[in-house]
C-alpha cells in the first residue's frame, strides 16, 4: 500500500500526498476533469483522465464548490498547470461534508453576507484581515512582554459603571444588578494598586450605542494599558506609539506584500515620535486654518475632527497624531486634571487617518480628590467606594493607561470600508447572529 503524506496544499512535496481542502470548482470535458483545490495555504489543481479512472470521474462528477474532500494521489510537475507547475493525479477521493449552493455571493450587500458569515470568511482576501489582526497583536503583545508587562485576565461584568450612565448594558447577575464593561478601567487600575506596576488586557467591552456607522459597534476587542510611576500623560503617549510602531512594523514584515498584492493596500508602519498638539492648539487650528466655529472647552464633533485630521496629516505628512490635554468636562472621572489648570485635564486622543482609535490619560490616583471628582459628574461616591475608590486609600502609585480598539485599528489600517468587514463577528444594535 502506498505510503500517502498528508500535507497542506503549500507544503506538499512531489510523490505521494494525501490533500484534505475544499472544491473551489470543478470544470467537466468530455475526457478530463479539471477540479481547483483549495485549503488556508493556496490552491491546487487536479486532473482526471476519466477513461483511467471513471470511478473517481464518477466522484467528483458530482460535487460543487464549497464540498470537503480527502484527495489521495500523486502530484506531479506540469509546466501547463498555471496553479505552481504541479498538478495531482488522484487514485481515491473521499467526500467529508456535500455543500448546497451558497446563498451569497460578491454581490450580496454587507449584511446579507453577515448572515451567512462563516461562508463570507472563506475567502482569501477576507481571511488575510485576521492574519494581518493577529500579527498585529502579536507585535503589540510581544512589545508589552519585552518591556515587562504583566497580561491580566478580568470579568467582563461589574457592579458599577466604568464610564457613565449612559451607553452602559445592564444585566440581570442573580439577585442583582451588574453592567457589561465598557472597558476593564476599574480592574487594571486595581492591578497598579496590586503593585503589578505594568499590565495589559485584551478583552471584549461593550458599549450601549444606537449607532449605526462605519467605526461603531456595541461589543468589540479591547487591548488596554496601565503603567505605574508616570509623570506626565507623555509617558502614556510615549509608549503607545512605540507599541503601535512595533506592530504595525510585524505586520509588514509578515504581510506588507500579500496585503498590497490581495487589498492593494501599502502598510506604512509609522515614524517615530507622532506629531503632538494641544487641545488650546487644536482650538486654534479649527478657528484660523480650517475657518471652523468652536467654544474653547467644547468638545470635537465628526466635522471638527475631519478638518482636524485633514489639517495634520498636510501639516506634518504623517498618518498618526495626538490631541493632549481635552476639558476636564469632557473626560471620565478618573482622569487627572492639570495643577495649574484644572479645567483641563492631563489626556489625550490619538488619531489614526481621520478616525479617533485611542482615550488615554493620567489618572487620578488620590482618593479623596477621585471621590469629588466622582461627585462632579454627577455620581454618588458611596456607590463607587468598595468597588473603586477603596483601591486607592491604602497607597497607590501615580499611573496611566490607555485603551484601544483593535477592530477599529485594523479597519483603518486596511482602509476597509466599515468595521463590520473587520471584526470577526460583527454586534451592532440591529444585530445579535450568527
Amino acid at each position: 500500500m502506498e505510503n500517502y503524506i498528508k500535507s497542506s496544499i503549500s507544503e506538499a512535496k512531489l510523490g505521494p500526498v494525501e490533500i484534505w481542502a475544499w472544491i473551489e470548482k470543478v470544470r467537466d470535458t468530455k475526457s478530463m476533469q479539471f477540479i481547483v483545490l483549495k485549503d488556508r495555504s493556496g490552491k491546487m489543481q487536479v486532473t482526471v483522465e476519466k477513461e483511467k479512472t471513471p470511478e473517481i470521474a464518477e466522484v467528483f462528477s458530482k460535487l460543487t464548490s464549497d464540498c470537503y474532500v480527502i484527495v489521495r494521489g500523486e502530484l506531479v510537475e506540469n509546466s501547463f498547470v498555471k496553479l505552481g507547475n504541479k498538478e495531482i493525479l488522484p487514485t481515491s477521493v473521499s467526500v467529508e461534508s456535500y455543500a448546497e449552493i451558497s446563498p451569497i455571493d460578491s454581490e450580496s450587500s454587507i449584511d446579507q453576507r453577515l448572515d451567512y458569515r462563516w461562508i463570507d470568511l472563506r475567502d482569501e482576501k477576507k481571511r488575510l484581515i485576521f492574519e494581518v489582526q493577529t500579527a498585529l497583536t502579536q507585535g503589540m503583545r510581544n512589545y508589552c512582554l519585552d518591556n515587562n508587562f504583566i497580561e491580566v485576565h478580568c470579568p467582563t461584568t461589574s457592579a458599577n459603571e466604568s464610564e457613565s450612565g449612559a451607553g452602559v448594558f445592564e444585566v440581570k447577575y442573580f439577585d442583582k444588578k451588574a453592567y457589561l464593561i465598557q472597558s476593564p478601567q476599574f480592574y487594571k487600575q486595581m492591578a497598579i494598586a496590586s503593585g503589578f506596576e505594568k499590565v495589559f488586557i485584551s478583552t471584549p467591552v461593550f458599549r450601549a450605542e444606537k449607532s449605526h456607522t462605519r467605526k461603531h459597534a456595541t461589543e468589540f476587542s479591547g487591548f488596554d494599558i496601565e503603567i505605574a510611576n508616570v509623570e506626565s500623560e507623555e509617558d502614556v503617549m510615549a509608549f503607545e506609539e512605540n507599541m503601535l510602531h512595533a506592530g504595525i512594523k510585524l505586520v509588514s514584515e509578515k504581510y506588507g506584500e500579500k496585503v498590497k498584492e490581495l487589498l492593494g493596500v501599502d502598510i506604512v508602519v509609522p515614524t517615530l515620535p507622532f506629531p503632538r498638539i494641544t487641545m488650546k492648539e487644536a482650538y486654534q487650528i479649527l478657528r484660523d486654518e480650517c475657518k471652523y466655529e468652536i467654544k474653547d472647552g467644547d468638545d470635537f464633533d465628526t466635522q471638527a475632527e475631519n478638518l482636524l485630521t485633514e489639517y495634520m496629516s498636510k501639516k506634518t505628512g504623517h498618518e498618526f497624531f495626538f490631541v493632549k490635554n481635552y476639558p476636564s468636562k469632557v473626560r471620565a472621572f478618573y482622569t487627572m486634571k492639570k495643577d495649574d489648570e484644572p479645567g483641563y485635564s492631563k489626556s489625550y486622543d490619538l488619531y489614526f487617518k481621520d478616525i479617533e482609535i485611542t482615550s488615554g490619560a493620567q489618572r487620578e490616583h488620590r482618593a479623596d480628590i477621585l471621590a469629588n471628582q466622582i461627585a462632579e459628574k454627577g455620581i454618588d461616591p458611596k456607590t463607587m467606594q468598595k468597588n473603586y475608590i477603596d483601591f486607592f486609600k491604602y497607597g497607590c502609585p501615580p499611573h496611566g493607561g490607555f485603551g484601544l480598539g483593535l477592530d477599529r485599528l485594523t479597519m483603518i489600517l486596511l482602509n476597509i470600508e466599515s468595521i463590520k468587514e473587520a471584526m470577526y463577528i460583527f454586534r451592532g444594535p440591529d444585530r445579535l447572529t450568527p
